[in-house]
Parts: structure tokens; sequence; C-alpha cells
């Protein structure tokens, strides 16, 4: 068994276990929910209960998966390199480009060409995709003018620095296209990806290429991303470096968790590929538009290996406005809901059943944007419209539904704890759901449809603004307000309801807590 050939997981029976009581909770509140509380009384009120149940239901679902993933989270040791340097393998660095500034590129290409290496065995490859003979000539003469303008100063930048340009005719495919095409153009055993602004340590190649020599059947090298800057959540509530950014609990936890169900995955930068194995499968994936992530399931599903080494060796940028960060979260929703769609892990042939419900798991949490809206509207529905979506009174709460609730709080804690406080996850889901829901109810309709949109990167903040992205949220905050007007309404003119209303709105809080909370993709 997978569990008992791992080394060094001390204590690891008791977390198996403690993991199991909660898990048995949760199992036991669902039972309850079931048999007791999906009473029919009026088709709206039993709708509105079926909603409320189906978002309960996810919720335990991506529990119930987040338990098995962070099961035993693996801590790899990075191998050495051989003392002998004619048997490390060449390697090619890619920075792909669309639109990022060149004093952005300079600093991750100078970083780049300045890591230790073989002399001889590192090339570093800038991948321009605005400069490409397309863009050059655009009808529009403005735009072809620009591109024509961007292509000779990166040429430029790339021969000061002693890095090679590389741009292609099409752009076609986007990110998974500019790497692909540029396949042809090289040749080193080991691909290193870099985003445009993933400014890489020195010592990046020594602490991951030796994973390669150890291990023939090794695709890939994940590491972490770390930024240095905030994301519109933190600077708005002032907490950058206060509080675990809202990536560590992925990459500090959630990616170890994977590696050692060997399913960590591409993230699409601060990572090596062996070349080899990128040729078996045509080059970087492009039926999605999380190509990483779908690269590294159609590897994993030939028998390829991959390692996670949770040391972070790259300082990068996060999208800084609120607009920016939802094209990013969109995109990473919808791609993982394409894959999902499109190359269902549950049934992809040549995965181990542990590798199946690790990428299910990646995949199906992007739904949380469902569950979140039904759990902001469901007090509405009670408090505005008097609906009976939750038949149960509060002694039952405390027997069933409480400490199914403090079991999830506690184990949430247990995992990821010193990598996301309370109630951090509800905010980032929040924020994003509305907008994310809109992006995955397009992929449902046409799975093929979503088209890749890149990431601003060095974008400036120069003051403070309304985003014309806030709006949504005044409508929910009106709403929630109303709805407590109506709650007091209540409380006076119904006196029999008010052990109801008490009741309900407690529940409601705690689905808040716990209902959507699960393992996503930084990618």
């Amino acid at each position: 068994m997978l569990l008992l050939k791992r080394p060094g997981q001390r204590y690891a029976w008791l977390r198996l276990l403690f993991l199991a009581l909660a898990a048995l909770l949760t199992a036991r509140y669902f039972v309850w929910r079931v048999t007791e509380t999906l009473t029919y009384e009026g088709l709206a009120s039993f709708i509105a209960a079926l909603a409320l149940f189906a978002a309960e239901l996810y919720g335990g679902v991506i529990y119930g998966l987040g338990l098995f993933v962070n099961l035993l989270p693996l801590d790899r040791a990075s191998p050495p390199l051989p003392a002998d340097k004619t048997l490390w393998p060449s390697v090619d660095v890619f920075v792909p480009s669309y639109n990022e500034d060149p004093e952005i590129l300079e600093t991750t290409l100078i970083a780049a060409a300045n890591m230790r290496y073989a002399p001889g065995k590192l090339k570093v490859y800038l991948l321009d995709d605005g400069g490409t003979e397309q863009k050059r000539n655009d009808p529009d003469s403005i735009k072809a003018a620009a591109a024509q303008q961007r292509h000779e100063t990166l040429q430029a930048l790339c021969n000061r620095i002693g890095v090679h340009y590389l741009t292609r005719a099409h752009n076609v495919n986007a990110k998974a296209g500019n790497i692909n095409a540029a396949l042809p153009h090289t040749r080193g055993d080991l691909i290193v990806i870099f985003d445009a602004d993933h400014v890489p340590t020195v010592d990046f190649l020594e602490r991951t290429v030796g994973a390669f020599i150890a291990d023939p059947k090794l695709f890939l090298v994940q590491t972490p991303h770390f930024f240095i800057n905030p994301d519109p959540v933190e600077h708005n509530l002032r907490i950058f470096g206060q509080i675990p950014s809202e990536n560590e609990m992925f990459y500090a936890v959630i990616q170890r968790g994977l590696d050692f169900w060997e399913a960590s995955f591409f993230c699409g930068s601060a990572a090596v590929l062996r070349r080899a194995a990128l040729m078996e499968v045509g080059g970087v994936s492009g039926q999605s538009i999380t190509e990483d992530a779908e690269t590294a399931l159609s590897l994993h599903a030939r028998g390829w290996k991959s390692a996670y080494i949770n040391r972070p060796m790259i300082a990068g940028l996060q999208p800084e406005t609120y607009s920016g960060f939802i094209t990013q979260r969109v995109r990473w929703a919808q791609g993982m809901l394409q894959i999902l769609l499109l190359k269902n892990p549950l049934i992809q042939k040549g995965l181990h059943w542990w590798q199946r419900l690790a990428y299910f798991n990646s995949a199906f949490f992007w739904f949380f944007a469902f569950a979140r809206v039904i759990f902001v509207l469901a007090p509405s529905a009670f408090l505005i419209l008097g609906l009976h979506i939750y038949n149960a009174n509060l002694p039952q709460f405390f027997a069933y539904a409480l400490p199914h609730v403090l079991a999830a709080v506690i184990v949430s804690d247990f995992l990821f704890g010193r990598v996301r406080w309370a109630f951090v996850s509800e905010l980032y889901e929040l924020t994003q759901s509305i907008y994310t829901l809109s992006g995955l109810i397009r992929v449902l309709k046409s799975p093929r449809s979503p088209s890749f949109i890149v990431t601003p990167k060095g974008e400036q903040r120069s003051e403070d603004f309304l985003s014309e992205l806030a709006r949504p949220f005044y409508l929910l905050y009106s709403l929630t307000l109303l709805s407590l007007g109506f709650g007091v309404w209540r409380w006076f003119a119904e006196p029999l309801t008010r052990a109801q209303s008490r009741f309900q709105w407690k529940r409601f809080m705690s689905d808040g807590e716990h209902g959507a909370k699960g393992d996503g993709v930084d990618a």
C-alpha cells in the first residue's frame, strides 16, 4: 500500500486516525441531512432546500477529497548533482512573453542567465509572442508599428544580455503554442520555464536538476511561486506580510499532499521538464486554457513521474488590480473545468486510482463559485421569502451539524493553520464567486470556447480606486441588509418563528465557514 511505502512520516497513523474521526462526523451529518431534513413543504421551498443541500454536498465532497489529498504531505529532499559536471544534462530556459514591459523581462533574463550551472550547458531563450510576424503585419498600422518596435527592442535586449531571442509566425494556442514553437529550435535535455516576471535564484538549477539524473522516469520538478507584491485583497485590507499569503496554502501544503499521491502537477512556471517526455505527448497540451495542469495529467497517464520541491526559488508579481486578479482566477477556473469535461481524470486511462482522485479534487474545487453564491442567497430565501429550506430544530443542530462544523474547523486549522488563517478562504472565494460562476457556466455550455487571456504583469497602481467589478457585491450587500430588516420584522411580527430564525442564521453562518473549503490550483 502506498501509505506504507513512503518513508519519514512520523506519527502517520495518529494523523490518519484523527482525520478518519473527522470524516466520520461529516458522514454522520450527511446521513442525518438526507434522511431527516429534506422534507417537502411546497415546490418553491423544496427547490430552494435542494439547492442548499447541493451546495452543502459539494462542500462535503471537497472536504473529503481535501482530507484524502492532505493525509500525509510529502517533504521531498533535493537530490544533489554529481561532482562530474560532464554528467549534467543540458538545460534550455524558456521565458515566454506576450505584452510585458522590457524592464520586467530584463530582470528575469539576467537572473536566468546567471544561474549557477556547468559551463556551456545552459541556454536562455526569450519567447516573444508580442513580436510575431502576425502582429508585425497587423492591418492596423499602429498595432503593427508597436509590435515591430517591441520586436527590435527585445532583440537588442537579448543581444546585450547574451541570451537568445525567438518569436514565431502566428499567435496560435497562446502560451502552449509559444513554448511548442520553440521546441524545434532548441536542443536542451531539460526545459526550465519561468514566467516573464518570475526571477530565479542563482541555485535554482542546482536544487532541481539532480532529481532528473536520479530518476529517468521523472518528467517534472515543480517549485513554489513566491510573490513580492500584494494582491488586491491584501492591499485593500492592509494585511500584506501580516498573514500568510493566499497562495501559500496551495504551495506549502496541497502540492506536497499531491506529491505524496504522485500527482503534483505543472503550474506553468518555476518548473523543470524533461524534453523527451514533452515530445512524447507532442509538446505542451493546448485543449484547455490551463495547459500546464493538462500536460501533467497526460504525462502522468503515460507513466511519467513528477516531484515537488517545497523551496521557493523564484520571486514574482501577482495582479494588483481586482480586474487583473479576476482575469487570472476565471482562467484557472475555466481551464480546470475544461480538463474535467474534456479529459476527465476519473476515467483517464493510465492513472492510478489515487491519481484520479487527486486530479479530480484539483478540478472539482473550482465549483466553489456555485456553492458560495447559494450560501450567500440562502438567508434571504428564508428571511425574505419565508421558504423552508433547512427543516431541523436547534437540538438537532447541536447533535448533528455542530459536531460536523467544529470538526471541519479543527481539521482545517490542523492541516492549514500555519498557512491559512480562519475565514480567509471564505473571503477569497466570495470575491471570486460571481465572476468565476459566469465563466464556469460558459464552459459548461461550450467546453472548447474559452480563450487564453494573459494575466496582467507589472501593473502600476498609483492611487486607490473603486473597481467597476465591485457593483454586484453592492447588490449582495443590499440584499443582506434587506434580509436583516426582514429578520427583525419577523422577530416581532411572528414570535413563534424566533427560534427557527435563530437556528437558521446559525446554520447559514456555519455553512459560510466550512461549506466550500477545499484545495485549489494556483497555476
